[in-house]
C-alpha cells in the first residue's frame, strides 16, 4: 500500500532532483573546458567521460541492490555526498588523474541517483505511471538546463575555482533536503544483499531487458555528447565559454516539455512507435548537428536531439516499472538502464576518434546513419525482444 506523502516531502524530492542535475549540468560544461585549458587532446578529454564509466558499472548494480534492501532515501543521501566529493576534488585538480577521479565520483553519484530517484518516483501516489515519472523527469530536466547554463556563466564571471565551490555547496544542500523525502512502501524483509545481487543476473536474462537497454542507450546519447563532444565542437566553431554553456543547455528543453506535457502518452502499448520515432529522431539530428554552425540552427538541432532522447528516457523507465514489483524496482531500473553506462563508455571514444581523424562533420554523420539503421529495424527488434504482455517479474 502506497502511503500518501506530505506536500513538503514531495517538494523536497523534486527540488533535490533539480539541484543535483544543476550540479551534473555544471560538470558537463566545466570538466571538458577545464581539461581543454590544461592542454588535453580531444581523445584524452573524451576518455574523461568514457573511462570512469567502468567504475559506474559496478556501483550502478551495487547501489540498486542496496536501494532494494534498505530503501531509496539512504542511497540518494550517499549519491549527494558523492557529488559533493567530486566538486571538492575538482578544487585541487591539476592533472589528468585528478580529473579522472572527480569524474569517477560524479559518475558513481549519477548511477545511484537515477536508479533510486526513478524507483522512488514510480512509487509515489497516483495510477498514471507515465505522468508521475514525467513530472519528476521535468524537474530533473529543468535542473539540467539551469546547470548547463549556469556552468558557463559562472565560469565566465568567476573562474573555475569558484564554479567548483558553487557545485559542492549545491550538492551538500541536496543532502539536507533528503532528510525529509517521501516514505513509500517498505522493502520486503528477510532478503540479503547477496540474494538481491544474484537476482540481477535473472533480470538481465529476460529478453525485454535487452530492449530496455537499447532504449536507455539511445536516451543517454544527448547527455553523453553534451559532456564529451558538444563543448569541444562549439569551441572548435569559435564560440565563447558562456555561449557554449547556453547552447549545450538547450538539449534539456525537449525532455523538459515532454516530461511536463507528454508523459502520459508513454505507455507499453505504444512502445514500438515511440522506439522507431526516437531512434530516427536521434539519427536525423545527429546528421544535422555536423551540418549546423550558426547559433539558431545549432540551437534547433540541440533541442530536437534532446527531445528525441527524452522520449526514449521516459520509455525505458515505464518499461522497467511495468515489468517489476516495487521491491525489485531499483534493480529493474538499473538493469534496463544499463545503456546509460554503455553509451558514455563507448560513444565518446568512437565518435571522438572519428572527429579527431576525419573531423566533426564526418563523426556526426556516421553516428546519425547508425541510429537510422537501428530505427529501420524496429519491427524486428520488437518481434525478438518485446514481451507479449505487461506482467511484473522479479524475486
Amino acid at each position: 500500500m502506497i502511503r500518501k506523502s506530505p506536500g513538503y516531502a514531495v517538494a523536497a524530492l523534486y527540488t533535490s532532483g533539480a539541484l543535483w542535475n544543476i550540479c551534473m549540468g555544471m560538470l558537463q560544461v566545466l570538466v571538458p573546458l577545464y581539461a581543454l585549458s590544461l592542454g588535453f587532446s580531444i581523445i584524452k578529454i573524451s576518455s574523461l567521460v568514457s573511462l570512469p564509466v567502468l567504475v559506474e558499472l559496478v556501483v550502478r548494480f551495487g547501489g540498486s541492490a542496496i536501494s532494494d534492501r534498505f530503501g531509496e532515501r539512504r542511497v540518494l543521501q550517499i549519491c549527494f555526498l558523492l557529488m559533493a566529493l567530486s566538486g571538492a576534488t575538482l578544487l585541487a585538480a591539476d592533472r589528468y588523474i585528478h580529473l579522472a577521479l572527480a569524474q569517477a565520483l560524479a559518475f558513481c553519484s549519477r548511477s545511484t541517483f537515477w536508479t533510486s530517484i526513478q524507483s522512488l518516483g514510480s512509487q509515489l501516489p497516483g495510477s498514471d505511471l507515465g505522468k508521475k515519472l514525467g513530472r519528476l523527469y521535468a524537474w530533473n530536466s529543468g535542473g539540467g538546463v539551469i546547470g548547463l547554463s549556469v556552468g558557463g556563466a559562472v565560469l565566465a564571471l568567476l573562474g573555475f575555482e569558484k564554479a567548483f565551490i558553487v557545485l559542492t555547496a549545491a550538492a551538500i544542500f541536496c543532502v539536507i533536503l533528503s532528510l525529509v523525502f517521501p516514505r513509500v512502501e517498505p522493502k520486503p524483509s528477510g532478503r540479503t544483499l547477496w540474494q538481491i545481487m544474484t537476482g540481477i543476473g535473472r533480470f538481465l536474462g529476460y529478453r525485454h531487458i535487452g530492449l530496455g537497454i537499447s532504449v536507455s542507450f539511445a536516451a543517454a546519447l544527448p547527455s553523453t555528447l553534451g559532456q564529451a563532444l558538444y563543448p569541444l565542437y562549439l569551441a572548435f566553431l569559435g564560440y565563447e565559454e558562456q555561449w557554449i554553456g547556453l547552447l549545450v543547455s538547450l538539449r534539456v528543453f525537449g525532455p523538459l516539455v515532454i516530461g511536463l506535457m507528454l508523459g502520459s502518452l508513454i505507455t507499453i502499448s505504444r512502445q514500438r512507435g515511440i522506439y522507431a520515432f526516437g531512434m530516427a529522431g536521434l539519427g536525423v539530428f545527429l546528421i544535422a548537428t555536423g551540418l549546423a554552425e550558426k547559433p539558431l540552427s545549432l540551437a534547433f538541432v540541440i533541442v530536437a536531439l534532446g527531445a528525441a532522447g527524452g522520449f526514449m528516457d521516459l520509455l525505458y523507465q515505464v518499461q522497467a516499472s511495468e515489468f517489476s514489483k516495487a521491491g525489485d524496482r531499483a534493480v529493474a531500473m538499473a538493469s534496463s538502464g544499463l545503456g546509460w553506462i554503455l553509451c558514455p563508455l563507448i560513444t565518446p571514444m568512437i565518435v571522438g576518434w572519428l572527429a579527431q581523424v576525419h573531423g566533426f562533420q564526418f563523426a556526426f554523420l556516421a553516428a546519425g546513419f547508425f541510429f537510422l539503421l537501428i530505427a529501420a529495424g524496429t519491427r524486428l527488434w520488437h518481434r525478438l525482444l518485446a514481451p507479449g504482455e505487461a506482467s511484473p517479474v522479479g524475486h
